[in-house]
C-alpha cells in the first residue's frame, strides 16, 4: 500500500495493548488501502474510478472487511500479470454496493456462505506466502463448527473480563476468527496482511479457554505488527536469510523470528493478566502458570537470535524494544539474578504458526 510506515514513537509502540492505539493503527492501514485502491481503480479508467468512490469512502470512514484487502491484493496481482480481464472482473467485484461490509467480530469457517461467494478460494490462496498451506485447510462440519465457535466465544468472554484492554484491541484489529480443520493434532494459527483482520485457527479437541484466549492474543499481536509495518518487514534482513525460530522447527526469515518472539511476549502478558484476574479455576491457574514458564523459555530462545542477527528498520527497532523492556522487567521480577537466555535448540518441539 502507498502510505509510509509510522514514524518511531515510544508511546505509539508501547508494548501493552491499547484500544486507542489500535484504532490509530487500523485507521492508518485503511488510509493506505484507500489511497492505493483509488489509484489502482483510476488506472483502469474513469468509469471504474467513479464506480469505486463509495467503496473508497467506506474504507476511509470505518472498519474494513478482510475480503476487501484480499480483493485488492488480487487486483494488483492481475494488473502486474497484464491480465486485464481478471483486473476488470475484480474491480467490478470491489465496486459492488456494500461489498465487504463489516460488523461486529464474527466467528466463521471456510465456506462461501460465511465468507461470501467465491471467497473461500481467495482466503486459501492469500492466507500465507505458501499457496499449499491454504489448500490444507478444511471447513468445519456444522456440529464441529458450533462447538468451536462456542469455545472461541468463551475465550473472548474471558478476555473481556480478565484483560479488557487486550479484548478491546482484538475487537479493533480483528473482524473474523476463521476456525478451520487441518490434518494433525496440534494447534495451528495463521494470519496475513493480505487478509488483514482475519485470523485462522485450528483448535485441538482438548484446548481450554485459557489456551484459546492465548491463541487469539497471539494472532492479534501479528495483526498489530502487520499494521505497524504497513505490511512491510520490521527488519532489513533478506527473506532468504534463515534463522532458528522459537515457534517453528524449521529455520525462518528474520522478520518471522521477530514476529514470533514479540507474540510470545504478548502470550506471556496474556497469561499473567489471566492469572491476576482471579477468574480462573484452580486447573486453569496451573495451566496459565505453566504457559508463563513456557513462554519465558520461548522468548529467551527468540531474543538471542534477534539481538544477534536482526538488522532493524526504525519502526521494527522501536516495536521490539518495547517488548524487550516489558519482558526484561517481568523476568527480573521472577528472578533476582540477571536472566540468562539459553541458545535455541532446533530439535525442541514447537507450536505451529504459519506466519512465524
Amino acid at each position: 500500500m502507498g502510505t509510509a510506515a509510522f514514524d518511531p514513537d515510544a508511546t505509539l509502540f508501547a508494548f501493552r495493548p491499547d484500544a486507542e492505539r489500535a484504532c490509530l493503527v487500523e485507521a492508518r492501514v485503511r488510509s493506505g488501502l484507500a489511497d492505493s485502491l483509488a489509484a489502482t481503480l483510476q488506472a483502469l479508467g474513469d468509469d471504474r474510478a467513479a464506480a469505486g468512490e463509495d467503496l473508497i469512502a467506506r474504507i476511509r470512514a470505518g472498519p474494513t472487511a478482510p475480503i476487501v484487502f484480499g480483493a485488492y491484493t488480487d487486483l494488483v496481482e492481475a494488473i502486474f500479470s497484464d491480465d486485464i480481464y481478471a483486473a476488470e472482473r475484480i474491480a467490478d467485484e470491489l465496486c459492488t454496493p456494500a461489498f465487504g461490509h463489516v460488523g461486529a467480530l464474527r466467528i466463521v469457517t471456510l465456506i462461501d456462505q460465511d465468507l461470501g461467494d467465491g471467497q473461500v478460494a481467495r482466503y486459501r490462496r492469500l492466507v500465507d506466502d505458501d499457496p499449499q498451506l491454504g489448500l490444507e485447510f478444511t471447513a468445519l462440519a456444522p456440529p464441529e463448527f458450533a462447538s468451536a465457535a462456542s469455545r472461541v466465544s468463551e475465550a473472548i468472554a474471558l478476555l473481556d473480563a480478565a484483560a479488557p484492554e487486550l479484548a478491546a484491541e482484538l475487537r479493533t484489529l480483528v473482524h473474523e476468527v476463521v476456525v478451520v480443520g487441518r490434518e494433525g493434532d496440534s494447534y495451528f494459527g495463521a494470519s496475513s496482511f493480505q487478509l488483514w483482520g482475519a485470523l485462522f485457527v485450528k483448535l485441538t479437541f482438548q484446548a481450554s479457554r485459557v489456551e484459546i484466549a492465548q491463541a487469539l492474543a497471539h494472532e492479534c499481536a501479528h495483526a498489530l505488527l502487520f499494521g505497524f509495518g504497513m505490511g512491510m518487514p520490521l527488519v532489513e534482513n533478506e527473506a532468504e536469510e534463515l534463522y532458528p525460530s522459537p515457534l517453528r522447527n524449521d529455520p525462518r526469515p528474520m522478520d518471522g523470528v521477530v514476529h514470533a518472539t514479540y507474540v510470545i511476549a504478548r502470550m506471556h502478558y496474556t497469561m499473567e493478566r489471566l492469572l491476576e484476574s482471579g477468574l480462573l479455576t484452580d486447573e486453569e491457574e496451573r495451566e496459565a502458570a505453566d504457559w508463563i514458564e513456557r513462554n519465558a523459555q520461548g522468548y529467551g530462545e527468540g531474543v538471542v537470535v534477534v539481538e544477534r542477527d536482526a538488522r532493524w528498520t526504525q519502526v521494527g527497532e522501536s516495536v521490539f524494544r518495547s517488548a524487550k523492556d516489558y519482558m526484561g522487567a517481568c523476568l527480573h521480577r521472577r528472578d533476582a539474578s540477571p536472566v540468562a537466555y539459553p541458545l535455541p535448540r532446533l530439535d525442541t518441539p514447537r507450536a505451529t504458526d504459519s506466519m512465524v
